[in-house]
């Protein structure tokens, strides 16, 4: 039974357009465990095996921007606090490796303005509810830390995003395309 699951899963995943290779490797690449916080290199790539195959696809990109967390400070007391434009973007994309079904996670800077990857860590935690990934990146100045949450996947039963989701999805993407420029 198990088998046929994760048949279906793999045929899912292909049908509804996801490049997948047959077999990944994991050599050169870190592979991450369930709540297991690691330093985060933006020149990895990192893999999560994948435990619960009922869960399906909720998002295969995320990003994190500078600006939802920190703000620059302004030397000049006449000036107003301008917002960095920071912003690093991770992919979410299913896989085959030799090991089982994974989450291969590629990170990608967009934009330097404010990011600070020292101190910055990178976990998975996978649970009843879905598979989770947080990144989180630290200040070199204040203790402050800014923490992203990306849902990856989630149980076949979660509904639908729903509008005011779908516009808060499109306003980033948006501002990621600002951001590229």
């Amino acid at each position: 039974m198990k088998k046929a699951l994760i048949v279906a899963f793999m045929l899912c995943l292909a049908t509804a357009g996801f490049s997948q290779q047959l077999l990944t490797s994991l050599r050169n690449a870190t592979l991450l465990t369930n709540k297991q916080e690691v330093s985060f290199d933006k020149e990895k790539t990192y893999f999560y095996l994948i435990k619960n195959t009922d869960l399906q696809i909720y998002q295969t990109k995320g990003v994190f921007y500078v600006a939802d967390y920190f703000e620059q400070n302004s030397y000049n007391g006449n000036e107003p606090e301008d917002d960095y434009e920071g912003a690093i973007e991770f992919k979410f994309e299913p896989v085959n490796t030799q090991e089982g079904i994974a989450i291969k996670i590629q990170p990608e800077i967009l934009n330097w303005d404010g990011i600070t990857l020292k101190g910055s860590t990178l976990s998975v935690t996978e649970d009843e509810t879905g598979l989770k990934v947080t990144f989180t990146m630290k200040r070199r100045v204040s203790k402050k830390e800014g923490t992203k949450v990306f849902e990856v996947l989630v149980p076949a039963e979660k509904p639908a995003l729903t509008a005011q989701q779908l516009s808060a999805m499109a306003a980033k993407n948006i501002r990621l395309a600002l951001a590229a420029k």
